[in-house]
């Protein structure tokens, strides 16, 4: 939500039409840019990694990947 809130307060940056206005332009939509790129990263890419390599887990050690729940000892 901030990644997006602040995506949205770059826009008057961008379209701003003043005396001074190729600097701020250049600025803005390089930072635009910049949080399109990081937001789909956090967004999308590093999801999809885990469940690729969760995957990759469960293939190398043959079954079920632990969470971290202690298994019961075998009754003798």
């Amino acid at each position: 939500m901030t990644s997006f809130a602040f995506i949205l307060a770059l826009v008057p940056l961008i379209i701003a039409s003043s005396a001074g206005e190729a600097s701020p332009r250049v600025i803005g939509s390089a930072l635009l840019r910049g949080m399109l790129i990081a937001s789909t990263v956090g967004i999308f890419l590093i999801p999809m990694l885990y469940v690729v390599f969760r995957w990759l887990r469960q293939r190398l050690h043959g079954g079920a990947v632990s969470r971290g729940v202690a298994k019961e000892a075998p009754a003798q």
